[in-house]
């Protein structure tokens, strides 16, 4: 993302492949955490995903598959569930 942007080029994202890329991060990053949440991804990438949304302590959190995946890498600033890193 960072090379497209740079280049000032639009990102060419599919379900199929990024969106599979991104449910793998997400799953791994759910398995870090452990905590209850509600996760809604916008984007050709995105999904919705969650754990036990019904808890009145699941975070609720929506914002673009690759913003999400950037957060994680600790590319952007991020706050409450967001600053479980996950390396990839």
């Amino acid at each position: 993302m960072d090379a497209v942007r740079a280049a000032a080029k639009p990102p060419e994202l599919t379900p199929g492949h990024d969106g599979r890329i991104v449910a793998d991060i997400t799953a791994e990053w759910a398995r870090r955490h452990g905590r209850p949440f509600q996760l809604d991804l916008t984007g050709p990438a995105g999904g919705s995903y969650a754990r036990d949304p019904g808890d009145p302590a699941a975070e609720r959190l929506c914002l673009d598959a690759v913003e999400f995946c950037r957060t994680l890498a600790g590319r952007a600033a991020a706050t409450g569930l967001l600053t479980t890193i996950v390396p990839f």
